[in-house]
């Protein structure tokens, strides 16, 4: 089963000039899953694996993707959850990837990148 979003809709707490935001995903978070996420959420691109930040954060066992960014003011929210949803959307879309090769091969982790 591919790894999804349970909602394209996040929880979203301010706290002074720090935004919360909390995706469900539609399944916790098995090793494979999260080494997939993991493996693809510090990528540049896909012909690129250079290791870059990334603010999103996921846990074995928990059904949830979490994201803690600065704010600039209460009005950006609604843009920066657009922004930030669809980063993650593309990120779950090359780990849902990473997954089925996992899946398909013996040993997973043995998987390189692509």
């Amino acid at each position: 089963m591919p790894i999804r979003l349970a909602s394209d809709k996040p929880e979203v707490q301010q706290k002074g000039s720090r935004a919360n935001f909390r995706w469900s995903v539609a399944e916790p978070w098995d090793e494979r899953r999260l080494a997939a996420f993991l493996m693809t959420k510090h990528r540049r691109s896909d012909a690129d694996w250079t290791r870059r930040t990334s603010p999103f954060y996921a846990a074995l066992g928990l059904a949830s993707v979490e994201c803690s960014v600065p704010v600039s003011s209460p009005d950006s929210l609604a843009d920066l959850e657009t922004v930030l949803t669809a980063e993650l959307k593309g990120i779950i879309a090359g780990a849902s990837r990473v997954h089925d090769e996992m899946i398909r091969d013996k040993d997973w982790r043995t998987v390189t990148p692509p």
